[in-house]
């Protein structure tokens, strides 16, 4: 009797383990990914490599609040560990092949029940450089989904891989995608790079359902926005190896299966690091966004050197040797500088960009690029460069700059000084030619006398009989600035906030006379079609308008020399009137 019972439950349990002891649980992807499509800007559709950038961000989804890894059994449900993981190939080559998690579930702690989640947004493939690509050769690009798992609770397979995870949070900023690839050189921590390698490691020993997305650079031209993969478990006896399992239930259609989540991978496109709103008009860029200061200062992914110090980090810098280069040596400098902005996976676009704030930097300032010579010394090597250079700055034109004007900045400096430098340049002229001064004078002003008057404190010009023009006496005011012999002029400045009036901008300016007399000049100017000189006033250059002058900073011109000449004679004054006092008799 004994033995009866015994053989029946022997049978009871062959039959249970028959039932569910061979029958396992298999995570895998699905293989028929869903892709969108959406808008697609013209420079992204129409160009053809080196003009922009892709970000790849994966997010798993999960279908509902609570994530079984297993279904409730006899025999209680399996402890399971589960890691999402990703490979993409073809987008940057520092990252071809390299195994990134995205996302770790543990159910070893409640078995059948929720399995606890650990997940971010990552940028698996963070501003990648859109390659050149043809009709024969469209580009070789892939992302494998690994959705790996393992029912074996004495190894802890998802430890290090949630380490990974939760560092990528520490670097997370303003809601932005983790970039998590190379996340050990983000953060800068050995420790985590060990992490990362074991994680790695400790991966290859679970069991693997994948599937590949194959890619080109015109599908992702074409506007390629989001592609979707579901994530199943199904329940199935084992039968052959686990991983040609997982092959039979993926190919299988009638398998039943439940969705645990959904792996979304989405595809978002820069025109420019600098500026990524950008994609229209070139010329229209943000000019914050491309100032020398906030490119320089640009801190590439995975870097702890800004662009700065990238271009600047031998010796001697290079941004002393531009800082004098010219023909051979610009080029020279200029090759160096474009190829090391080439190996971090700049745009050619970008790299225009970072070349002009690097030699503006380089040469204090944007002059340089008013040289052609130079330009073409430096960007004729990089013809790509070049294009993108000339429709953001514009195309590289010799420009008159008028060495007299003083230094400044903003619209409204720029505005007065291109009306002052010329006008005054031109009125030099004629005032020191050698004869028929008034004529001249007359023919530059369009026909038009100068107002001219004199401060008190001087002794007004005379205007002498043999200066008359004609027997009308239509210009009396140039007779008198005639009757003075002018040696030149200089050291336009602007001082007064009203002389920077766009329709009568005015200056204040050295005059400088014969037998080293000076005076201060006060100009308006009528702007217009022809820009002309309606008055002039002038006065006694005293010391603190020459210390007034001297604190302004001018580009060339004579004011230099006409300031020199004006302290020598200032201090011979001096000198004068202290030997005087010197040699007058004691009382």
């Amino acid at each position: 009797m004994m033995k009866t019972k015994i053989a029946s439950v022997v049978l009871v349990l062959t039959m249970t383990l028959s039932m569910h002891g061979f029958a396992s649980t298999f995570f895998f992807p699905g293989t028929r990914p869903v892709s969108t499509s959406g808008e697609t800007p013209k420079w992204l559709h129409d160009g053809h490599g080196h003009d922009g950038y892709v970000t790849v961000t994966s997010e798993v989804i999960p279908t509902s609040s609570c994530v079984p890894l297993s279904n409730h059994t006899f025999w209680g449900g399996e402890k399971t560990q589960l890691v999402l993981s990703m490979v993409t190939n073809g987008f940057k080559k520092n990252l071809d092949g390299g195994e990134i998690p995205i996302a770790a579930f543990d159910g070893r702690d409640n078995g059948s029940e929720c399995a606890s989640l650990s997940t971010l947004p990552i940028n698996i493939v963070p501003l990648a450089l859109l390659e050149s690509y043809s009709t024969f050769n469209p580009g070789e690009l892939s992302i494998v989904l690994n959705v790996k798992s393992s029912s074996d609770s004495n190894q802890d397979f998802i430890g290090s891989a949630k380490l990974v995870l939760g560092a990528a949070a520490m670097v997370v900023t303003g809601g932005t995608a983790t970039a998590i690839s190379g996340i050990a050189a983000t953060v800068g921590n050995p420790v985590l790079s060990e992490t990362q390698s074991r994680t790695n490691t400790l991966m290859q020993g679970m069991v693997n359902g994948k599937t590949q997305i194959s890619l080109t650079w015109p599908k992702l031209r074409n506007g390629l926005r989001t592609i979707e993969i579901p994530v199943y478990r199904a329940e199935s006896n084992l039968g052959s190896t686990p991983d040609k399992k997982i092959l039979q239930l993926q190919a299988d259609n009638k398998t039943e299966k439940t969705v645990l989540f959904t792996v979304r991978l989405s595809f978002n496109y820069a025109r420019s690091l600098f500026d990524p709103a950008a994609s229209g008009v070139l010329n229209q860029l943000n000019p914050d966004s491309i100032s020398a200061a906030n490119v320089l200062n640009y801190l590439p992914v995975n870097s702890h050197h800004n662009l700065l110090q990238t271009l600047n980090d031998t010796s001697p810098s290079l941004l002393a040797i531009l800082s004098g280069a010219q023909g051979h040596d610009l080029s020279n400098a200029c090759s160096i500088a474009l190829g090391k902005l080439a190996k971090l996976g700049l745009s050619n676009m970008d790299i225009s960009i970072v070349m002009k704030s690097f030699i503006d930097e380089s040469k204090g300032g944007a002059d340089w690029y008013n040289n052609p010579a130079m330009v073409k010394n430096c960007f004729d090597q990089a013809p790509n460069v070049q294009v993108f250079l000339e429709k953001i700055y514009g195309v590289s034109t010799p420009k008159f700059i008028i060495g007299d004007v003083q230094d400044g900045i903003g619209k409204s400096y720029r505005d007065w000084s291109d009306i002052i430098g010329p006008v005054l340049a031109n009125f030099r002229n004629a005032l020191i030619a050698k004869e028929n001064r008034i004529k001249i004078l007359a023919d530059w002003n369009d026909k038009r006398d100068i107002k001219v008057s004199f401060s008190p404190e001087i002794q007004a010009w005379s205007a002498t009989p043999e200066t008359d023009l004609s027997k009308n006496d239509q210009y009396p005011g140039l007779k008198k600035l005639v009757s003075n012999e002018i040696k030149t002029m200089g050291c336009f400045i602007y001082k007064d906030p009203e002389n920077l009036s766009i329709s009568n901008p005015g200056a204040y300016f050295i005059l400088e006379g014969a037998n080293e007399n000076f005076w201060l000049g006060n100009i308006k100017v009528t702007a217009g079609t022809i820009s002309r000189i309606s008055s002039l006033d002038i006065a006694e250059l005293g010391s603190d308008w020459q210390r007034h002058f001297e604190s302004y900073r001018y580009p060339g011109g004579d004011c230099a020399l006409i300031l020199a000449r004006l302290k020598r004679k200032a201090a011979a004054n001096l000198n004068s009137l202290l030997s005087e006092n010197i040699a007058q008799p004691k009382q």
